[in-house]
């Protein structure tokens, strides 16, 4: 059996003959660079939240059982967008145009989050900050899919962008939740699309360090400073992984998200059914789900890196197959069990 192996940039080692390039160690050194300056910075960060009486009380819907600040989740935009800019120009990476419009979209997308964690904002203005800091960069991307006109492709894929910036927004209920499935998604970015890898590694090493304060048990939640501004920069950086290798990468990478995707989209469809409106607060995501059944947010954060790393394997195998979707539908599986699992936990409770 042939094993494909991602496409690989000049400056990524393979033999000790290519350790030669100084920009592999340098990669290296400004990721660590990155976790450094969070884990320095994240303690900092919850006296600002504290300062600014950015505090979110305890509610029914709250999965915390103490007042918690919010928006702690801003220095990793502060931190992240500059190395990125310089690794993007330095290297250089691939698509400087759009990497350096992606990174400051995203700043935008992280100052209207921040705005939202102090004043909350409406979801109208939200969405259409969103809808334009993604149409700019995907303006710049060239054609993906040769089988559907380029007005329909676009349309699809600017709402489908905004919709994983609300999503990922929508799944940061939990601590160290969707901290650590950034980690889990940037180092899937970084092993299946080594072009952008810096970029991937640089989130992921951001998010890390954040766990200093945002793991369980949280001393301040990331907000929607950060949330946002995540869901945003992974999806623009997955949309460079499509264009690199159509074919065979698409699968993989939406497989790597399913975890938040399907959670998001299943949950929200199932309550649009009911009658609620998309927006109107809610805890009735699947880990919410988990969590009632006398869960700890130790334990969800466990388990999605389970699922995670099982998910990973099943991109893997879909890469390697001459039917990439296969590893999708694998990890399709692997969700509805986690699925089947929590309904059954809840029909034991419900049962005594």
């Amino acid at each position: 059996m042939t094993i494909l192996v991602p496409h690989k940039p000049d400056w990524l080692p393979v033999t000790v003959d290519d350790y030669h390039d100084m920009r592999f160690f340098a990669v290296l050194a400004v990721v660590a660079l990155a976790w450094l300056i969070v884990v320095l910075l994240s303690p900092w960060a919850v006296r600002v939240c504290r300062r600014f009486n950015m505090v979110s009380a305890v509610t029914e819907r709250s999965s915390h059982i103490n007042p918690t600040p919010h928006g702690g989740g801003f220095i990793l935009p502060l931190v992240v967008v500059p190395l990125l800019l310089a690794v993007t120009w330095v290297w250089p990476l691939p698509f400087k145009g759009y990497l350096s419009v992606l990174a400051l979209g995203s700043l935008l997308v992280a100052y209207v989050g921040w705005l939202d964690d102090r004043h909350e904002l409406s979801a109208s203005t939200r969405l259409l900050v969103h809808l334009f800091a993604v149409a700019i960069p995907l303006l710049l991307l060239p054609r993906m899919f040769d089988f559907m006109p380029l007005g329909i492709e676009k349309t699809i894929l600017l709402l489908g962008w905004a919709w994983f910036v609300s999503l990922y927004n929508f799944m940061d209920g939990a601590d160290g939740l969707a901290t650590s499935q950034a980690v889990a998604m940037g180092l899937g970015l970084a092993i299946f699309v080594p072009v952008v890898a810096p970029a991937g590694l640089l989130v992921a090493a951001a998010a890390a360090g954040f766990l200093r304060v945002n793991g369980p048990p949280a001393k301040v939640f990331m907000g929607d400073v950060c949330a946002t501004w995540l869901g945003y920069l992974l999806a623009g950086l997955f949309l460079l992984g499509v264009i690199d290798d159509t074919v065979n990468i698409v699968w993989p990478l939406a497989t790597l998200a399913l975890v938040f995707a399907a959670d998001a989209t299943t949950t929200l469809a199932r309550r649009i059914s009911q009658g609620h409106k998309p927006w109107q607060p809610h805890k009735t995501f699947w880990f919410h789900r988990y969590m009632a059944l006398g869960r700890t947010h130790a334990q969800l954060v466990t388990r999605v890196a389970l699922l995670n790393a099982t998910l990973f394997v099943c991109a893997w195998f879909g890469y390697q197959s001459p039917y990439p979707a296969t590893g999708f539908l694998l990890g399709m599986l692997v969700i509805f069990a986690a699925a089947w699992y929590i309904r059954a936990g809840e029909k034991a409770r419900r049962n005594g």
